[in-house]
């Protein structure tokens, strides 16, 4: 019994050797085949030329003009000998597919547009978190007329992955997105750090490069603003309320948060209007209780 199971474990190591010695000399015969040079632009134009023509008319063809260590196609492809030589095929060099990481994919954008801004943060983006590669929003070889080398254009790209925000938008009270007078740009940062709201600045700064009346300093502030931030009231996207209020009700949004009030309140309805005499509810210099 023992001989035999000496003898399985012979053969077993006797094959997996031979395997070695096969495999490995293959392997570095490919290598040495398939070496990782740079070829240069025009060589990728010779099989390459609709996406050589569209590139050339890109902004991304003056990387030829700058005074960067790699130039042209290569610059986000890689070296592109091995894939010459091979005849082609995505295995052989880099390919911006949908099963490469997100990752890889950006960290090739970033080799130049690092250079570009040295403040760059999108390693810590929300998009970057959510493994979004930059080529999911921008083109590489993009045709003409796209702003920012976008894959689609304005709202609608940013609709692609934020399904949620797409009804809201389409709400008689809204931004006018739709109409190209706001650009989700406008309020939200995408290549940097954001905070919790994803605003592109502290809590209400988004809000008040354009509500500047609201801004103050008051005297005597609204906590929920002061704490929550606009959207504690506000639905920014789109709301049913004339005044994008989180509720339909001016009453009812109050007193969720108000639950107790003076006893004279009492009486009121859910079709009260808290504002008509509560009317400074953003701040007020002279009512602690905001009354005008």
């Amino acid at each position: 019994m023992k001989k035999g199971n000496l003898f399985i474990g012979l053969f077993t190591l006797a094959f997996f050797s031979l395997i070695v010695l096969l495999v490995i000399p293959s392997l570095g015969a490919r290598k040495a085949t398939f070496r990782a040079d740079f070829v240069g632009s025009e060589t990728c134009k010779e099989c390459h030329e609709e996406q050589y023509k569209n590139y050339k008319m890109s902004i991304h063809s003056l990387t030829e003009k700058k005074d960067y260590k790699i130039k042209g196609c290569e610059a986000c492809h890689g070296e592109g000998s091995a894939h010459v030589e091979a005849g082609g095929g995505v295995e052989t060099i880099f390919s911006f597919k949908a099963s490469v990481f997100a990752s890889k994919k950006t960290e090739k954008c970033l080799n130049c547009h690092r250079q570009e801004n040295k403040n760059l943060l999108f390693a810590g983006s929300d998009h970057m978190k959510g493994s979004v590669a930059c080529s999911d929003c921008h083109q590489l070889h993009p045709d003409m007329g796209r702003d920012k080398l976008l894959t689609k254009e304005g709202y609608k790209l940013c609709l692609s992955c934020h399904r949620e925000i797409a009804e809201k938008i389409l709400l008689n009270e809204r931004h006018r997105i739709t109409e190209g007078m706001v650009q989700c740009t406008d309020c939200h940062k995408n290549h940097e750090p954001s905070p919790r709201s994803r605003l592109n600045g502290f809590k209400n700064e988004a809000c008040f490069k354009c509500h500047t009346d609201k801004k103050g300093p008051f005297i005597y502030e609204h906590a929920a603003v002061r704490v929550e931030g606009c959207t504690a009231c506000h639905d920014p996207h789109g709301s049913v309320n004339r005044h994008m209020l989180t509720y339909q009700s001016t009453a009812e949004l109050c007193f969720s948060c108000h639950t107790s009030a003076p006893i004279w309140h009492n009486s009121f309805t859910v079709n009260t209007v808290c504002t008509n005499c509560h009317s400074t509810i953003h701040g007020s210099q002279l009512s602690p209780r905001f009354i005008k």
